[in-house]
């Protein structure tokens, strides 16, 4: 195996496994320490990486701005 897959390997032995991932479904090497330090499962990872992506299209390529709701009270 390589350096890489070794490193990914004893992550999931560590915590990965516990937490949910696997070999194919690890977090983000950047991610390791927080997911870690936070126990945080991977079906949450998954979540919030996907909103956090989601948000970021959104920023990158503009969002219609929501309609202005008026109060006619």
């Amino acid at each position: 195996m390589g350096k890489i897959k070794d490193a990914i390997q004893d992550w999931l032995e560590d915590y990965g496994y516990d937490l949910g991932y696997d070999m194919t479904n690890y977090p983000d090497m950047v991610d390791w320490n927080v997911i870690k330090k936070h126990k945080i499962e991977a079906f949450t990872y998954y979540n919030n990486k996907r909103a956090i992506e989601q948000e970021d299209l959104r920023i990158k390529y503009g969002a219609p701005e929501p309609p202005e709701v008026f109060d006619d009270e």
